[in-house]
């Protein structure tokens, strides 16, 4: 059997692996196949990671915390944009 090549980054790169591997050796173990899905799918969620597809409720509570956009921190404001003004000659 080949062995798997972990330096390969995208889910295609990985798939198209896969797919020789099973088309050369037609009896794999359930185990094997396990493996197998295991190496497809941690890449394509690592991926996805760097992508910012995956964006769960605590992710997207974090992120609204953060706001830093100027847009976003005047909708946030009750004063709007004099808020904005406000917030600036107090920390001064």
């Amino acid at each position: 059997m080949i062995k798997l090549d972990y330096t390969l980054n995208t889910p295609e790169e990985r798939n198209d692996l896969v797919s020789r591997l099973l088309a050369e050796t037609p009896e794999v173990s359930d185990k094997y196949l396990e493996v197998l899905s295991d190496y497809l799918i941690f890449c394509m969620e690592k991926q996805e990671k760097k992508e910012k597809k995956i964006l769960t409720e605590n992710r997207l509570m974090t992120v609204n915390k953060r706001e830093t956009s100027f847009e976003g921190l005047v909708s946030q404001l009750e004063n709007g944009e004099d808020g904005i003004y406000n917030i600036i000659t107090e920390n001064k």
